[in-house]
């Protein structure tokens, strides 16, 4: 209803007034590419992973749908000309010859405050007031503007951590030197060296096999390979039992000399060695990681993850040589930080209907010195809120007039029915709580939300979007993921915020939580980043306030926020409690309310009637 009053409104201060000047169509186009531009760039605002794009309804994927409109204006331009003749609500607002739904001024000022009901029908409150007289009767008073209750509403101040997400490639650097191979024939002798026969001896070999030029290859029969000196074996050869191994080396071997163990010289080649060969070294691999160096080397910036992007084939040819390798690049992902002084106070500093209450330092672990974040917290009426007061009357010889100017006295009804209400309410509802294993009453679920410090994001918005009946509340719960995301905030839905921290904002709204305070969840160099809000849940308003004022009563304060747990009475605690002095004015509603058609179940009847009637007109 508001919102169509508020468009009726619009269209009639359009029909009565200039036209004022107005943005051509490049400014406008200029401004929309730079807003979605800055929201683009934003990774508060671009889901930056699937369980932030989930929580989204009707968007998958890790883009935004419409992200193809931040860089091509005219694009959006195009698609809505496009729509136009489609979009019946694009008619009814500029053609006049469709019929609009319209509303007369007593519906648009439906509401209206008891001074002003009181000036249009005196009589009917004032009647038999007259100074000094005795005759006049009660008449109740019009219900008078208030708030449903007050909410704390929170501000910072101090240094503001800036995370922005960067990214790196890492690849594989492979490479192969081509080397010159050198075979050898060596004799490994089982009497003195003067026996060697043709071969080198082994023993020439140690020092380069000690460095890795040399290394031994495979063993060899000793007798049936000297033909390549020029030497045929004597019969009795084998039965000496000398050895021979074969020896490559990457470059000639040194240690040989002419004469030494009596070395013989390779008919084919005339050198010691049998075979030269050009072969492929093993392949040489490293991680190429200069594209990271500046991230790995900032202190402020932390590796978050590292993932392969290209495996496929995982054998490759490098130089002719196959390569087999799991993952040959990687993309890597760094959250990198930026400190700044940030406020963001202004608006509640500005709220003269909010009072400032305290300032709370948000340091994770305080070392003694000045606060690095301060968390300024005030009192905020909760809006578009009704009086929960008792009934007031102007009764006779209630009316004091002194030099002609009247004031009427605010006499309350008695409550004496409402407390009884309350005090059998209670008792019923402890029976229902009552736990029967550690036997307590009106126990609460410890229950928290998350808002970043100086972010957009604030899934613990609560009672700042107004109070909701506790029946829809209930339904809203009950019907699962769909349904809670509808009835939350609207903002919470968009954002990165969980379905327990929806169904946080419900409950709080319904009046079923206690505000416990503000704590840090994640600092980075002791520099809070993130503050989590924790709340005691309750079954009910009434045990919410039985929790509240018996706590005072009992003298039993809350813990501290990272710590409460919501522990409930113990039975002797409860017994103790006097519920005479408590104040359950926001609850007599409640219990008042089962035994009347609720007002706004005829506005949304009004409503739907209203609705009805259009598409009637229309043949819709």
């Amino acid at each position: 209803m508001r919102l169509a009053i508020a468009i009726s409104l619009a269209v009639l201060a359009g029909a009565s007034f200039p036209a004022q000047a107005q943005t051509t169509l490049e400014e406008a186009r200029e401004q929309g590419k730079a807003m979605g531009t800055a929201a683009k760039a934003n990774p508060v605002l671009v889901p930056s992973d699937n369980a932030q794009a989930e929580a989204v309804p009707g968007f998958s994927g890790t883009t935004l749908p419409q992200g193809s409109y931040f860089d091509d204006p005219d694009k959006l331009i195009n698609d809505a000309q496009a729509l136009k003749s489609s979009s019946e609500q694009y008619q009814i607002t500029t053609d006049s010859s469709h019929v609009r739904p319209t509303f007369s001024n007593a519906e648009i000022l439906s509401t209206t405050n008891r001074a002003t009901t009181i000036e249009e029908d005196p009589s009917t409150y004032l009647a038999g007031e007259a100074y000094g007289g005795t005759s006049g009767s009660c008449t109740a008073l019009p219900p008078g503007s208030g708030t449903s209750g007050y909410y704390e509403a929170s501000c910072n101040a101090g240094a503001k951590v800036t995370t922005n997400a960067r990214s790196c490639a890492v690849n594989l650097d492979v490479r192969t030197d081509k080397r010159t191979i050198y075979t050898y024939y060596t004799g490994r002798l089982s009497f003195l060296p003067s026996d060697g026969g043709p071969y080198p001896a082994r023993a020439a070999f140690d020092d380069e096999i000690a460095s890795g030029v040399c290394w031994e290859s495979r063993p060899i029969d000793y007798c049936d390979n000297m033909a390549a000196y020029g030497y045929t074996a004597a019969d009795t050869c084998k039965s000496l039992g000398h050895t021979a191994v074969e020896v490559k080396c990457s470059a000639e071997a040194q240690g040989i000399t002419e004469g030494a163990y009596h070395p013989g010289t390779v008919i084919s080649t005339g050198n010691y060695w049998l075979t030269r060969q050009e072969e492929p070294a093993v392949p040489v691999i490293t991680r190429n990681e200069g594209l990271c160096a500046a991230y790995a080397g900032d202190s402020n910036c932390t590796l978050e993850s590292e993932i392969c992007t290209a495996s496929d084939p995982v054998t490759r040819i490098v130089d002719g040589v196959p390569v087999t390798q799991p993952c040959w690049a990687w993309q890597r992902s760094y959250q990198c930080h930026t400190i700044s002084s940030a406020n963001d106070c202004s608006e509640l500093e500005a709220n003269g209907s909010c009072t400032y209450q305290r300032t709370e330092c948000l340091d994770e672990d305080p070392d003694g010195g000045p606060c690095k974040v301060q968390e300024k917290i005030y009192r905020c009426p909760t809006p578009s809120g009704t009086s929960a007061d008792a009934p007031q009357y102007i009764c006779g010889d209630d009316v004091y007039c002194i030099n002609g100017d009247c004031e009427p006295i605010e006499r309350q009804a008695s409550t004496e029915f409402k407390d009884a209400l309350v005090a059998l309410h209670s008792i019923d509802q402890a029976g229902k709580e009552f736990d029967e294993t550690n036997y307590r009453v009106f126990s609460g679920t410890r229950e928290t939300c998350h808002k970043p410090v100086f972010g957009l994001i604030n899934c613990c918005a609560g009672k700042v979007s107004g109070l909701v009946p506790v029946a829809a509340g209930a339904a809203a719960l009950a019907g699962g993921p769909a349904a809670i995301a509808a009835f939350a905030t609207p903002f919470l839905v968009l954002f990165a915020c969980s379905q327990d921290e929806m169904r946080l904002d419900i409950k709080d709204r319904m009046g079923f939580c206690h505000n416990l305070g503000t704590y840090c969840s994640s600092s980075f160099l002791g520099i809070c980043k993130t503050k989590r809000t924790a709340y005691c849940c309750f079954e009910s308003k009434l045990s919410r306030i039985l929790q509240e004022q018996g706590r005072v009563q009992l003298g039993k304060p809350w813990g501290a926020p990272k710590k409460e747990q919501c522990q409930g009475f113990t039975i002797e605690e409860f017994a103790s409690l006097d519920l005479s002095v408590m104040d359950f004015t926001e609850i007599y509603s409640d219990f008042l309310d089962a035994a009347k058609l609720p007002d706004e179940v005829q506005t949304m009847t009004d409503i739907q009637s209203k609705i009805q009637d259009y598409y009637d007109l229309h043949g819709k």
